[in-house]
């Protein structure tokens, strides 16, 4: 008999030990999915609870605005006059429809056409032209607010690739800086007409808005400051925009690696968005950050550089006897783009004249391991990382002939953006500055909230080398392949580059331009490259040209 009370003890013992396990389980379930609900989905449920207690008109984006270095507005510029009308003060009053039509110039079918298309909405938004002082007294006796609405892009669509755009639903960062910077820009400088819902029993007895509950509110300070200069960024889109080929600028500030103007082309209207999505020329792309080239000529730089910091050739000492092409195999031969040949050359024509057999011999002197550190060093083999989600990295392929590398040809390929960093480099005497295009996030009276930009520097070739460099890329403007630069005011240091590639199987070739302006202590980077489409493929150098007479 006890045996089977012990037996009856140890089994109930058991299950109140498993109840209570399944008892703690459940709670630990319950805690678990409160805390997400409280932590990570409050936003969402927040949004549907006011959604549903109010309804809000918003007068801008709700994001902060983006300044360039001189503390002009890039964004948030453009304005619109606006009536919000409560629904409830027009439905069956004619009267009141009167003294809106006298007010604005609006007609009965301009009013009936707006409730239309808002019709869940108990506030009908209608833009208007400028009102006079008395008519905006009518209009608010009769609790109509006038107000002032900004629209978030201007129609210019000045910087627009790299400032993005969002997303009308939400107001989320698609693309760009809109993007990258979401989380600092978002739920800033919001500016809204909110009011109340009556509610289930005030609609029940013909009230739709709680009396009186119509009010304006603003929130938050947190605008966002680059290092762009906006009036040197109109000019270079000014002149982008009479060239009909695809189309990447970016110039630096060759001193502190601050990005002045950035441009790619073709342009899109972030306005309307939807125009561009299903568009094939690429409007949507960042040239300068999210497509890769090969730098053809451009990388020659990368090559001299390695041969005279190891010393394997000197300008006094190397000589080259060009006759137009040079055998690399039994098959193949490296074609000069002076296919008569440019006879003896020394370092420095060699270099002015973008002789390919030379640099190919070059090439062979110095070795690939060497031409694969200078790519390391000149940081050609890793994004600049400016901070914009579409920037990708470049392609330096572990296998690649030398004649190919030696002239920056084959699946070699980089950014802009990246050649427009070696560029600094060579530029500041060798001084690595890292580009960036992030200055600083700001209050409404552009006082400095947090510092984004970067301190850091780093000599990476010798003073000596870079000053050797230089000498050369000016020589390119003078007798080399950019002579017709030889006329620009103050001079530049430049080397240009065809770089062969293929669009939709044909054969293209892309114009590259880089250097620095002026040619004595220079102040600006400039890069530039043009796309090859089927039609033509044309050079760079106008382009650069043109930039730097608007700018000097």
């Amino acid at each position: 008999m006890s045996r089977k009370l012990d037996n009856i003890d140890k089994i109930l013992m058991k299950r109140i030990k498993k109840g209570f396990c399944i008892f703690v389980g459940i709670v630990l379930i319950l805690i678990i999915r409160l805390s997400y609900l409280g932590i990570y989905k409050y936003e969402s449920y927040k949004n549907k609870i006011e959604s549903q207690s109010t309804q809000k008109v918003n007068l801008n984006s709700g994001r902060g605005i983006i300044y360039d270095r001189n503390n002009k507005r890039l964004t948030d510029i453009q304005k619109k006059q606006i009536i919000i009308i409560p629904k409830t003060t027009i439905t069956g009053n004619y009267k009141n429809i009167d003294i809106i039509k006298q007010a604005t110039g609006l007609d009965e079918n301009n009013v009936f056409e707006a409730v239309q298309n808002q019709i869940d909405s108990e506030l009908i938004e209608i833009e208007v032209g400028d009102l006079k002082q008395e008519d905006i007294k009518k209009l608010e006796k009769i609790n109509i607010i006038v107000d002032e609405k900004t629209d978030r892009y201007k129609s210019e669509n000045l910087l627009s690739h790299t400032i993005g755009y969002i997303n009308k639903t939400d107001g989320e960062g698609v693309s760009g800086i809109e993007k990258s910077m979401d989380s600092e820009l978002k739920n800033s400088n919001q500016k809204y007409i909110s009011v109340f819902k009556a509610g289930y029993l005030g609609a029940k007895n013909g009230l739709n808005l709680v009396e009186g509950s119509i009010s304006k509110t603003s929130n938050n300070e947190k605008n966002l400051k680059l290092t762009i200069d906006s009036t040197i960024q109109k000019k270079v889109e000014n002149i982008v925009d009479k060239e009909e080929n695809p189309t990447a600028v970016v110039i630096s500030d060759v001193q502190t690696g601050e990005i002045l103007a950035m441009s790619s082309r073709p342009n899109f209207n972030q306005n309307k968005i939807e125009e561009s999505l299903n568009k094939t020329d690429g409007q949507l792309q960042n040239r300068v950050i999210s497509a890769t080239y090969p730098p053809g000529s451009v990388f020659k730089i990368a090559v001299l550089f390695a041969a005279l910091e190891n010393k394997v050739i000197t300008n006094s000492t190397y000589y080259y006897n060009c006759t137009g092409s040079e055998q690399i195999n039994e098959k193949e031969k490296l074609n000069c783009n002076n296919l008569s040949g440019h006879g003896i050359q020394t370092l420095a024509e060699v270099f002015a004249n973008s002789c390919n057999p030379a640099f190919y011999d070059i090439a062979k002197k110095v070795g690939k391991d060497e031409i694969y550190k200078a790519i390391k060093t000149l940081h050609l083999d890793q994004k600049v990382d400016i901070g914009l989600d579409e920037e990708v990295n470049s392609n330096i392929p572990d296998e690649i002939s030398l004649s190919n590398l030696s002239i920056g040809q084959g699946s070699l390929c980089v950014t802009p953006l990246q050649i427009n960093q070696m560029t600094q480099i060579i530029a500041n005497n060798g001084l690595y500055k890292p580009l960036y295009i992030y200055d600083s996030i700001v209050d409404n009276s552009m006082n400095e909230i947090k510092k984004l930009s970067t301190s850091k520097e780093e000599e990476l070739i010798s003073p000596y080398t870079s000053t050797q460099i230089k000498q050369f890329m000016i020589g390119v403007s003078k007798i080399g392949t950019a002579k017709t630069l030889s006329d620009l005011e103050g001079g530049c240091g430049v080397k240009t580059g065809t770089a062969q590639s293929s669009v939709k199987n044909t054969k293209v070739s892309h114009g590259w331009i880089t250097g620095f302006y002026p040619k004595e202590n220079p102040k600006y980077a400039i890069t530039v490259l043009v796309e090859g489409t089927q039609k033509s493929s044309k050079s760079a150098i106008p382009i650069f040209k043109d930039i730097c007479n608007s700018i000097k």
